[in-house]
């Protein structure tokens, strides 16, 4: 559920300026520490169901400086009773570019337990190789080998680097796209920039966010949203509210806690 938070863009890019031309600025740094709750509704109410927390840090990684990513999430005791959930998010990448070159992904969904790896291997005449692959219950299901002649990310990676993002030139219904690796194939998402409104996050303060929506194709290929996140009108671009779409209904997940930030996070008067 959680991880459709970060799913962040498609195949084509389909921006009015190319996507190489988005300006950018450092966002987070090492140390930075997001905790959020979230809440399913069952039968019209809302209901806390569990919670995450993402972590970014500096580490080595293959003998070079590197930053990692981590987002760790879980349903609590009330939720578990419907649908258990417990999963573990992790990218490798490149500080200030933000080249992705490792992402995995464990998770105990319901009664299975799922593992899905992507590594990048970057060649001198620019494409990029990805091998991946997927498990199911231990079970290998899915080995590929893809070459990539453009940047590809996986969406944890894909959520640092968009949060470098400068909004400040986006009109409401711009697009950014690129190629996301899941473990088991590429996928087409659309990230839409709707605008900019105000929001109530779990310490009861008020921030001016842009609204975001991840829309996807249907197998009509009718798109549909994901979800809609609200990100803060600031240099953090910090997660303040995801509305989800669910298989089985609808979750909300809110910022509770925040720590190491970049830049100071200033709520509305």
């Amino acid at each position: 559920m959680i991880r459709k938070l970060l799913l962040a863009v498609s195949l084509i890019a389909v921006l009015s300026a190319g996507a190489t031309e988005i300006k950018r600025k450092p966002a987070y740094r090492s140390g930075e520490t997001l905790e959020c709750v979230f809440y399913f509704n069952w039968k019209f109410v809302w209901v806390k169901a569990g919670g995450a927390k993402l972590i970014i840090r500096d580490t080595i990684y293959n003998n070079r400086k590197v930053q990692y990513m981590s987002l760790l999430s879980s349903t609590n005791e009330k939720a578990d009773a419907f649908f258990k959930m417990r999963d573990t998010l992790t990218t490798i990448f490149t500080p200030g570019d933000v080249r992705p070159l490792y992402y995995r992904k464990a998770s105990v969904q319901g009664r299975h337990v799922y593992l899905n790896e992507v590594k990048y291997d970057y060649m001198a005449d620019g494409r990029i190789n990805l091998h991946q692959l997927y498990r199911r219950d231990g079970v290998l299901r899915v080995f590929r080998n893809d070459t990539c002649d453009n940047a590809v990310y996986d969406m944890m990676s894909m959520l640092a680097y968009a949060r470098t993002f400068d909004f400040s030139g986006f009109k409401p219904g711009q697009r950014i796209s690129y190629p996301i690796a899941t473990g088991k194939r590429l996928e087409n998402q659309s990230l839409i920039y709707r605008g900019i409104t105000k929001i109530t996050a779990n310490d009861n303060l008020t921030y001016e966010c842009l609204k975001i929506s991840l829309v996807a194709l249907d197998e009509d290929n009718n798109e549909k949203t994901i979800v809609n996140f609200f990100i803060t009108n600031d240099d953090n671009h910090l997660p303040i509210l995801l509305d989800l779409a669910l298989n089985f209904g609808t979750a909300k997940a809110r910022l509770s806690q925040r720590k190491g930030l970049l830049y100071p996070l200033v709520p509305l008067k």
